[in-house]
């Protein structure tokens, strides 16, 4: 019996390590790592230990005999992976060394306490010596695990356990509801902390700059994730969900997310944790049709192979690539990219297709929004295909279109990428192009919204290494103030942060409040609810 590494695969790639015969790739020093939708086992070589599955955050790895039925294809997933990538067991890649520090303890302190900023807190942490302070915005961590992962993805949000475990470490401290640029300023940090790590992510959602963008009516992405998330930033929202059609603008898997959230029966998210106004909104929604518009063919499209096929398990949900979709663009490919051939093939089974169901998901490529209108109190929205332009009517319009970094005072940005210019995460200055001293970027804020929640594992490696080879060659000055200070600066201005006692009274209340509505957790979404749960 073999092994088999399913959707739910972050990338993490702690099996990697775990794995005795090195049978999982890409490895994270392989070409492959930085594109791959997920990792791979190979079945002929895989010894059934178990010891991938064990090392799994997510539980994305599974025997082969325990796969569900919507699971079956992951096995031929795997095996036609390594189809053309013959494995030599006991090829055990380059192994990272712990550097050697000098005499004395290392303070850090990290912005945000998403994937980026606790695995970059993990890596600092492999360092008895090393002190870590996490600083959050917000009174609950995890960042987009949180407030991003869709609630129907409860295996995605599992990797809090492991973020939770690196929290409890005996040298960090999780400073929850403390708002640098705000409340204290980087170069405060700065005086109080060898280094500073901004792992603030890319939290402003793009939408598109045509004639009608600002209408209330269309939103991004990430607003509308934060919604049915529960985000205190966006618990006042509301959506026009009276119309019968929606309109997502990219191909994503984010674009997906949305389109399963408007078009799901709202009894099988009640058992979830989506945010209960969320759920009191989609009950009422007369939301029909979600059409997905992308601007290229389907072979250039960003969605992943396993949120896709995920699409045909949902009950009563019909799936249409719409009928001015060049054919020659869906036929299955002569090449070794099973995954973009098995996505065609996926996208070719449903061509035209006219469906029973009570709701779905219209595919539209080669598609272009030109204009958003409201004329006479009813939304349309202009697109144009293979030449052709139509007006379409919309309840809402999404953009799902990417996310840009916001500006930290004290930190740059450049404007032409929306990111922190940066080598190997060392913060450059946009005049000269030089590193400045003590300030390192992780994560989306590194590198532009890429990857999924693992890659944010090795993208903070390398920023890691980059800081302790900095402190090592004797670059990175003493603080020059205790943390004792900058907590007593605090006080003063009246900020009282919360730490892991306080987002665990969250936790559990949400946890109590959920056991009572047969719900993994009902989420506590206002601010002040927050407050005052967290410091009774």
């Amino acid at each position: 019996m073999v092994h088999v590494v399913t959707g739910a695969c972050c990338s993490d790639a702690r099996c990697v390590t775990a794995c005795p015969l090195d049978v999982i790739h890409p490895r994270p020093d392989e070409p492959e790592f930085a594109t791959a939708e997920m990792l791979h086992i190979d079945p002929k070589t895989c010894i059934d230990c178990g010891a991938c599955a064990d090392a799994c955050p997510v539980d994305a790895i599974v025997p082969i005999d325990k796969l569900l039925p919507t699971q079956q294809h992951f096995a031929e997933v795997n095996a036609d992976y390594f189809v053309d990538r013959p494995v030599t067991p006991f090829s055990i890649g380059p192994t990272r060394a712990i550097p050697v520090l000098p005499p004395g303890r290392v303070r850090v302190a990290i912005i945000g306490s998403g994937p980026a900023g606790m695995y970059a807190a993990e890596e600092l942490l492999r360092h008895s010596d090393i002190d870590v302070d996490v600083f959050e915005r917000l009174l609950t961590p995890w960042g987009l695990v949180r407030s991003g992962v869709a609630p129907d993805h409860p295996e995605t949000k599992a990797v809090a356990a492991t973020f939770e475990a690196i929290a409890h470490e005996r040298n960090l401290r999780l400073r929850l509801g403390v708002e640098i640029g705000t409340d204290v300023s980087v170069d405060d940090l700065r005086e109080h902390y060898h280094a500073v790590i901004v792992a603030t992510g890319a939290p402003i959602g793009r939408t598109l700059d045509i004639p009608g963008t600002n209408l209330a009516a269309s939103v991004s992405a990430h607003e509308f994730a934060g919604w049915y998330n529960g985000h205190p930033d966006a618990v006042n929202k509301e959506f026009d969900l009276s119309g019968t059609r929606a309109i997502v603008v990219g191909n994503g898997n984010v674009a997906l997310d949305v389109a399963r959230m408007l078009l799901s029966d709202p009894a099988r998210l009640a058992e979830t944790d989506i945010a209960p106004h969320a759920l009191e909104a989609l009950r009422r929604s007369r939301i029909e049709e979600v059409q997905i518009l992308g601007r290229r063919g389907p072979r250039n499209a960003a969605f992943s192979e396993s949120e896709l096929t995920a699409l045909a398990t949902i009950p009563g949900l019909d799936i249409e690539v719409a009928q001015d979709t060049e054919l020659d663009e869906l036929h299955e490919l002569a090449s070794d990219d099973g995954t973009l051939t098995r996505k065609l093939r996926f996208l070719r089974a449903h061509f035209d297709t006219a469906g029973r169901g009570d709701k779905r998901i219209v595919f539209r490529f080669d598609t272009r929004v030109t204009a958003i209108d409201d004329a006479e109190a009813a939304l349309s929205v202009q697109v144009s295909t293979a030449g052709t332009t139509q007006m379409v009517p919309a309840a809402v319009v999404i953009h799902a279109i990417g996310h840009d970094a916001h500006a930290i005072p004290g930190i740059p940005v450049d404007p032409a990428t929306a990111r922190t210019p940066n080598a190997f995460g060392r913060i450059l200055d946009v005049v000269d192009g030089t590193p400045i001293t003590g300030l390192y970027t992780v994560g989306w804020h590194k590198r532009g919204a890429t990857g999924v929640i693992g890659t944010n594992r090795y993208c903070s490696q390398e920023t890691v290494e980059a800081l302790l080879a900095d402190f090592a060659d004797g670059y990175l000055p003493s603080p020059k103030h205790a943390v004792a200070e900058l907590d007593s600066m605090l006080a003063s201005r009246g900020i009282r942060p919360a730490d892991l006692r306080g987002w665990h009274r969250i936790d559990t209340e949400e946890r109590r409040r959920g056991h009572a509505a047969s719900r993994p957790r009902k989420k506590i979404v206002h601010h002040s609810e927050l407050a005052t749960t967290a410091h009774p």
